[in-house]
């Protein structure tokens, strides 16, 4: 009798702790979303929309780093101009360069980059007036990083918290924005009774947020995970399965994410990974640790524009 009376208060206590966490307004949920674009396209546009047979037209690309990651290559490619239409000087591809993400403390934008494609219109008879679609594809690669922080606490260090009637302070995750979003739960506290018996999940959602897509066969995304010494990943790897990525029309000058780990996001849109671990360690009866999760992938983005040929030809 004395045992299940005790067990029935441990559980009205750790409710207790519970509600003294999460009704405090000092921590939070510990389920965070991130995201924002990396690379943006600020103009594509035509020096001309509507021009003659022969005559010569100019295709001008912006693009800007609005992202969290920094010095991220970028390579840009017009597509659509059929080559045997059209003469373009200079080929189609362009490398941009590394461009700086932007400085709050100095509020200082992100680095901008542009290109110039000159090209001559093709022939057409006299009489026929045709749109044509340019499409400029923005390369690039980038990486997205969400550290989150977690407490370790003991049973003892629960009571503890209840009968001085404190909270856990709030320990914000802390992320870098990119178009791939990172969710990272885990819980606000992890308990143990006993270190080494206690497991855990770690719980990480990937989402395409951005304004394009992943580059490569099934869009792979290289992914590393950190943790806190003294946990280990149930296993030994997090997360525990990796596939064998395959990059696709990866334009020269273009980088490929080198990490070890990949996985595939389910039709470019999202992937969920869940790992296991256990304590092997026995820290403090209260300890802070962090998880990061790194994420490293090859990413395009489009825009259109359109440039209307009148043909002058007689003869053709």
């Amino acid at each position: 009798m004395k045992q299940a009376l005790d067990g029935i208060k441990f559980l009205l206590l750790l409710s207790t702790v519970f509600l003294v966490i999460f009704s405090s307004g000092c921590v939070t949920t510990g389920k965070e979303r991130t995201g924002g674009p990396g690379i943006v396209i600020e103009k594509f546009e035509p020096s001309l929309s509507m021009i003659e047979s022969g005559e010569p037209v100019s295709l001008r690309l912006e693009v800007r780093n609005v992202g969290g990651y920094n010095n991220a290559p970028v390579v840009a490619e017009i597509m659509d101009i059929d080559p045997t239409e059209w003469q373009v000087s200079g080929g189609t591809i362009r490398s941009l360069g590394t461009l700086l993400m932007p400085d709050p403390e100095s509020n200082t934008q992100g680095q901008k980059a542009s290109a110039t494609w000159d090209l001559i219109a093709p022939y057409l008879k006299r009489g026929q007036e045709l749109p044509y679609q340019a499409r400029a594809r923005v390369y690039y690669y980038y990486e997205t990083i969400a550290t989150k922080p977690v407490w370790f606490v003991t049973t003892d260090e629960l009571r503890r918290i209840v009968r001085m009637g404190e909270a856990l302070p709030s320990e914000p995750t802390i992320y870098t924005n990119g178009p791939l979003s990172v969710t990272i739960d885990a819980g606000q506290f992890v308990k143990a009774r006993e270190w080494r018996e206690s497991k855990f999940q770690l719980q990480i959602r990937i989402d395409n947020n951005g304004n394009g897509q992943v580059l490569g066969r099934n869009y792979p995304v290289g992914i590393e995970v950190k943790w806190p010494s003294w946990v280990t990943p149930v296993g030994g790897m997090c997360p525990a399965q990796t596939v064998t990525p395959l990059f696709q029309d990866v334009p020269p000058g273009l980088p490929q994410p080198t990490t070890s780990r990949y996985i595939l996001l389910w039709n470019g849109r999202y992937a969920d990974i869940t790992c296991e671990f256990m304590i092997t360690q026995p820290p403090s009866s209260r300890t802070k640790g962090n998880f990061e999760v790194k994420l490293a992938y090859d990413y395009f983005t489009d825009a259109t524009t359109q440039i209307t040929v009148k043909g002058t030809e007689e003869y053709m």
